[in-house]
């Protein structure tokens, strides 16, 4: 058995929670999304490229899970860190900036009447 912070088990659970919210299986993808995302904020440098990648889609699937104030906070620390730390054109921070407007997008309209 791999250690819980093993690269390789995080990524197979990443993988997997990835699987879980293409089935509809949304609450499990938070749950391990998370359990993914905790483990990698222990065990990487808040600038990581694995840890932003986990943290990325942990927000993608709070959206789907209509949890849009975690969408937004997670979305904004990511946009935040890779605005320090990645060029202005670096396609991840891009995705990003387009993942927030897209979070704050959806949840304006289920505001709005």
């Amino acid at each position: 058995t791999l250690a819980e912070e093993h690269p390789g088990r995080l990524a197979s659970q990443h993988a997997l929670a990835g699987a879980y919210q293409s089935d509809g299986q949304i609450k499990k993808a938070v749950a391990l999304l998370e359990h993914v995302v905790a483990v990698k904020e222990r065990t990487r440098a808040e600038e990581h490229p694995d840890r932003l990648a986990s943290q990325h889609n942990l927000a993608i699937a709070y959206q789907a899970d209509g949890q849009m104030p975690q969408a937004v906070e997670l979305l904004k620390h990511i946009v935040a860190v890779e605005s320090r730390t990645l060029p202005e054109d670096h396609l991840d921070r891009l995705a990003s900036v387009l993942a927030l407007v897209n979070v704050l997008e959806v949840a304006s309209h289920r505001l709005t009447p």
